[in-house]
């Protein structure tokens, strides 16, 4: 049976970028299509919808908590790490945050304080516009969520790091 090359045969569903020119409505990126690829087979995310937040999704990934903000255009995603380490070390955070930041444009890194302890964030931020169709929007979240995640352990990284460079400088001057 020959088909009509012309002929659009699923705009919504169909992974061909150029049926965007068919006239069909282009589908909108919002918090349930973000889902709905977090929950796919290939993310498997288990991401539920924020009980207080009409435009947030939230998840658990590679011993990360997540939260993926969907708002006007704009895809926000964050892995969280929270830790034990008390605000005195935000100061130490801030200046590896800093360095990670300053030669990083795919992901970011944050921290702050919840509950008088650091929390350390990685970042990362796409734009879309209607007719994103699920395999771009998929690997937008998938590239996403490793910018993010390599955000966030790569100040955690140097953080050990210096932590075993100055332990290592302790135990050597106590043994001198």
């Amino acid at each position: 049976m020959s088909q009509d090359p012309h002929q659009n045969q699923n705009a919504s569903g169909s992974s061909d970028p150029f049926d965007i020119l068919s006239g069909s409505p282009l589908a909108a990126v919002g918090r349930d299509r973000v889902l709905s690829v977090l929950n796919g087979a290939e993310l498997d995310m288990a991401a539920t919808a924020h009980p207080e937040d009409a435009t947030t999704a939230v998840a658990r990934l590679n011993d990360l908590d997540w939260v993926i903000t969907v708002e006007e255009g704009l895809v926000r995603i964050e892995s969280v790490l929270s830790t034990q380490l008390n605000a005195e070390m935000l100061p130490i955070f801030h200046v590896l945050c800093n360095e990670f930041n300053s030669g990083a444009f795919d992901g970011r890194a944050l921290v702050g304080l919840a509950e008088d302890e650091v929390e350390l964030r990685g970042d990362a931020c796409f734009v879309t516009t209607a007719g994103l169709n699920e395999d771009q929007l998929f690997h937008a979240l998938n590239l996403g969520i490793i910018n993010a995640q390599e955000a966030l352990l790569s100040v955690l990284d140097a953080f050990n790091a210096a932590a075993r460079e100055l332990a290592s400088d302790v135990d050597g001057t106590e043994s001198d």
